[in-house]
């Protein structure tokens, strides 16, 4: 069992009230990771939610064989692997640690259970991975808008430019 006050340093579940709290705090367990371990990779089933307490975790995707591209560097407060709440998912890129990592993890098929019997949880969890992903969109959007315009060429090319950034 993890601690309510750890839960609370978890950006996505800030807002989740405490009796929730307790619910996630039964299901859930602190790990200690060393650096350069592999969470998981590329097509490999995602069976894991992770919350970060203290740490790094870089998510990449192998471009060539000697080339990587880092996706994100997600720091403490931060949670990933958001797949593992929906069956039979498999991972899109590989999560690594960068440096020893405390991160509390939940086993997605059984929170996938609990909230379908608890609706009150599973709609908070569902908002708190909505936002990340909106979140993560918004800064993709923006890191295509700045790419944009220092390549004019690109951007000319592009009838509307509007369709790069839809709101949800």
């Amino acid at each position: 069992m993890v601690k309510i006050e750890d839960l609370k340093r978890i950006n996505m579940l800030k807002a989740v009230p405490d009796h929730l709290l307790e619910i996630i705090a039964q299901e859930a367990h602190l790990s200690i990771f060393g650096t350069n371990t592999q969470l998981f990779s590329v097509g490999q089933r995602v069976d894991i939610y992770y919350m970060l307490i203290m740490g790094q975790v870089a998510l990449k995707v192998e471009l060539r064989p000697d080339i990587d591209v880092i996706l994100d560097n997600f720091q403490s407060g931060a949670s990933f692997g958001s797949s593992a709440l929906l069956e039979g998912s498999k991972a899109s890129y590989t999560a690594v640690c960068q440096e020893p990592c405390e991160v509390i993890t939940l086993y997605g098929p059984r929170m996938i259970e609990v909230c379908e019997t608890n609706q009150e949880l599973g709609y908070h969890l569902m908002k708190g991975v909505a936002g990340q992903y909106k979140r993560t969109i918004d800064a993709r959007a923006q890191m295509i808008i700045k790419t944009l315009d220092s390549h004019p060429e690109l951007k000319q090319s592009i009838d509307d430019i509007e369709t790069l950034t839809p709101a949800y």
